[in-house]
């Protein structure tokens, strides 16, 4: 897009005089943020589930206005220019508001929006130019804060999640939800392809029960990132560390195949265990390559799902969502998870956090509980308010509860030390292919795919989920779910169930992808997989390896087929182009010609 035109003011402008200076530490952008108008310090919330922004004056804890908008916002930020930026990320576009007064009680007005690609997650500001990282469209898109031009878009590996940049304004670090790795974008250099930062660490148990020192524990859950700044050797002030909190796995030895449960050895260290990776900005890689946390108690409460983090020379912050708490961390080590401080208990579900510029506060944003907490730095109290919920919206209190027991890693009907989360990141899957008592498992996508989906489990031999539902709790090391507790089942159920497909993408190439959709009706595609849905049978492809108990398999849905590499039941094809191409398959009679297969892979894009 071209930037537009114009002998006036910018199209993306303020109208008024700048109303507020912003009042966070520098770091990675979250749902929450600080700007201070007048006396007072104020906290913006992008509230995803009511489709808002809120105004918290930070001294009294007191709701100041809200701004209802028209989708699911994803982080805010505060612009140098005097505008907030908002991501929604179900209709994928990016807003710039403005305050509509100066106490910001008002709710505010949009300057400028512009379509990204599928769900933009985080920001940061950059000499004048917004970066954007959208989480299904696996990008991150360059804006111009004037007036919302794109002057580039760099395609990235799946699931991209915070951004934070460093290096004099030169390089942008993207975190990932999977895959275990820190994308490395040269901001200066457009040509350069972005490069990759192995967060693989540690050891994983090998097929002979014993540490296998060849092969590095893999890594999940990457969506926070934070920075220490400080003076560098050359005399510049710059990023000295960055911090990726995320969970270190293990999900077993492929020559194995098969263990009592998901995963590692079944006994000893840890399948999944909490961990801070720290990243040298200026050589781009990570120093930490030991994992403390695998040695941990079996029922300790890790931070498995961490989900937002600020740091200053004094200490990092790390908010985790399955244990409801914010865990202060040693900034200063080769792990910071091994050096922890203390936990502060907060309300349930925090998803976000910010530090004040000054350093005394930290205010974190609990997404289940609905409230902003505010701790002191000093003494450690916390302060908590709820905050504003749409009167004229009907909450089912079923998926309410099943959105805790979702996200928890601390009930041990559940999982040891792992919950539904751990494995499912916003009901998706982890890229992971686990060994198990059938031989490797692909993790499957839950989100938009149970309803009307069964049976159930790689083999279809579960009609009911809640029979799935306690087999997988089991292999996870929990008890499961008993008869007598049925609501628990029934919430959970209807909290999956509610969790709506990823964003669909718009075709690059309409007329290709039209053509692949007559492919994939001509090759027999439709037949098992009805509009990118499912028959409910199981059929043998081809896919069957030597040993496994049965050669027929549940066919899958297609919806979001795109990102839920890798592929077949054992995750043996890493790519879409990789299964279509292979010769071990029964799913279509004959090959693809190069030009049918280029465009049905261009329709399953669309799915």
């Amino acid at each position: 897009m071209a930037p537009v035109a114009s002998s006036g003011p910018p199209r993306c402008a303020a109208r008024s005089p700048r109303r507020f200076e912003r009042a966070a530490a520098g770091g990675a952008s979250s749902a929450v943020t600080l700007v201070r108008a007048g006396d007072k310090t104020l906290a913006l919330v992008a509230d995803h589930d009511e489709r808002a922004l809120h105004v918290v004056d930070t001294g009294s804890m007191r709701q100041v206005s809200v701004t209802p908008l028209e989708g699911r916002p994803g982080h805010v930020v505060a612009l140098e220019g005097g505008l907030v930026a908002v991501g929604l990320r179900d209709t994928s576009r990016v807003l710039l508001l403005e305050p509509a007064d100066e106490a910001l009680a008002k709710p505010f007005e949009e300057r400028c929006a512009v379509d990204v690609a599928a769900e933009p997650w985080a920001f940061a500001e950059e000499g004048g130019s917004l970066l954007v990282t959208s989480g299904f469209g696996g990008t991150l898109t360059v804006l111009a804060t004037a007036d919302l031009a794109v002057s580039r878009v760099v395609p990235l590996p799946r699931e991209p999640r915070a951004v934070i940049v460093a290096n004099a304004g030169g390089t942008a670090f993207v975190t990932h939800a999977v895959g275990g790795v820190v994308s490395v974008v040269d901001l200066k250099d457009a040509a350069k392809a972005p490069e990759s930062i192995s967060l693989h660490a540690g050891r994983r148990v090998g097929a002979d029960g014993t540490f296998d020192d060849k092969t590095p524990r893999a890594a999940s859950q990457g969506y926070a990132l934070a920075r220490v700044v400080g003076m560098r050797s050359d005399g510049t002030r710059d990023a000295l560390r960055i911090f990726v909190p995320h969970t270190s796995v293990d999900p077993g030895a492929p020559a194995v195949g098969m263990t009592i449960g998901y995963g590692g050895s079944g006994q000893g260290p840890r399948t999944m265990a909490q961990l801070v990776s720290v990243v040298d900005p200026g050589t781009k890689r990570s120093i930490t390559n030991h994992v403390a946390g695998v040695f941990n108690a079996a029922f300790g409460q890790d931070c498995i799902l961490p989900r937002s983090a600020a740091a200053d020379e004094n200490g990092l912050f790390v908010a985790c969502l399955d244990i409801d708490a914010v865990i202060e961390m040693d900034p200063w080590v080769g792990d910071p998870s091994v050096a922890e401080r203390r936990r502060i208990a907060l309300p349930a579900g925090p998803s976000s956090l910010v530090l004040s510029d000054e350093g005394k506060r930290v205010f974190v944003w609990s997404e289940m509980d609905r409230a902003l907490s505010r701790i002191e730095r000093e003494s450690f109290g916390v302060t908590s308010v709820p905050l504003w919920r749409r009167s004229s919206v009907t909450r089912d209190p079923k998926i309410e509860r099943g959105r805790r027991l979702f996200h928890t890693t601390r009930d041990a009907r559940l999982g040891m030390g792992r919950g539904c989360a751990s494995c499912h990141p916003e009901g998706r899957e982890d890229g992971f292919a686990w060994t198990s008592p059938n031989g490797l498992r692909q993790t499957p996508m839950l989100a938009g795919r149970i309803a009307g989906t069964g049976p159930y489990g790689w083999f279809g031999e579960h009609r009911a989920v809640r029979d799935h539902l306690n087999e997988t709790f089991t292999r996870l090391g929990g008890t499961g779910l008993s008869p007598h507790s049925e609501e628990d089942y029934e919430a959970l159920l209807a909290y999956v169930s509610s969790l709506p497909p990823p964003p669909q993408t718009k075709p690059k190439e309409p007329d290709l992808a039209e053509r692949g959709k007559q492919v994939y009706v001509a090759y027999g595609c439709n037949g098992c997989h009805k509009d990118g849905g499912t028959d409910g049978k199981s059929h043998d492809v081809g896919s069957g390896q030597k040993g496994e108990r049965r050669a027929d398999f549940d066919t899958p849905s297609l919806l979001g087929v795109r990102a839920t590499a890798p592929y077949y039941h054992d995750g043996r094809y890493s790519t879409l182009d990789e299964m279509l191409s292979a010769k071990d398959q029964r799913m279509f009679p004959g090959t693809l010609s190069g030009a049918d297969k280029k465009a049905l892979l261009a329709y399953l894009e669309t799915l």
